[in-house]
């Protein structure tokens, strides 16, 4: 019975990550209707698996993306309960470095919601739970502890961390960084614009790379034979 739970669980965690897969290319007015639809397959997926930490994260991480949507209140109540299933998650798997990451980033998000005064403790739990990370796997919480930084003015310590989550290939996409607002102080340094710049060249480089293996992969078989061919 236990088993046949878990693989009903795991019919129904996919089709909530299907359902959380549409959210960014969806129309502004389908976007909530995609979250609760995301929500409620996750929370049938945690009552057929009450044990399966895998659920409890991207049920978490999707209640965090959700938070970017929104302001105000709706935020905080986002982030709370974004950070309730990470506990929950970590409980699990307390050995899990991409959990203590990212219960860090929704902590980092409570804490941009807040006063001053009532920020510092957000931003020390989050800097606890994200160097908890980095002990376990080096890199992995590198660009959240430069937002942190960024956040508190502290831009000689955010460009160091920037600069580890690119030598350990975690920043995310150049898109992003643009549009990432705790990274406001460090926007017009010069380094800064100079690594966005060098992001672009190699977002560049491997669109065409994919784009060069795509044609590749296209053409008829003894073509490819043959281009294998002139190159062994």
């Amino acid at each position: 019975m236990k088993k046949f739970k878990q693989w009903l669980a795991k019919i129904v965690f996919t089709q909530g990550r299907i359902e959380a897969s549409k959210i960014k290319k969806a129309e502004p007015a389908k976007i909530d209707d995609l979250f609760r639809a995301a929500y409620k397959k996750f929370s049938s997926a945690a009552s057929f698996d009450a044990d399966n930490a895998e659920v409890l994260h991207y049920w978490g991480s999707v209640l965090y993306e959700q938070s970017q949507y929104k302001e105000g209140k709706e935020v905080k109540e986002l982030c709370q309960g974004a950070c309730e299933k990470f506990g929950a998650a970590l409980k699990l798997d307390p050995n899990n470095a991409e959990i203590m990451n990212d219960w860090g980033a929704a902590l980092i998000s409570r804490a941009r919601n807040r006063p001053d005064k009532h920020a510092v403790p957000f931003y020390r739990e989050a800097w606890e739970k994200i160097n908890a990370a980095e002990a376990l796997k080096p890199g992995v919480g590198a660009y959240n502890l430069a937002c942190i930084y960024s956040l508190q003015g502290d831009l000689r310590q955010s460009k160091m961390y920037i600069e580890q989550a690119r030598a350990a290939d975690n920043l995310p996409p150049v898109a992003y960084l643009k549009m990432d607002r705790d990274l406001d102080n460090i926007r017009d340094e010069e380094w800064f614009k100079h690594i966005i710049q060098s992001l672009i060249k190699e977002e560049e480089i491997q669109s065409q790379v994919r784009e060069a293996e795509k044609k590749q992969q296209n053409k008829p078989w003894w073509r490819r034979l043959k281009r294998q061919k002139s190159l062994s």
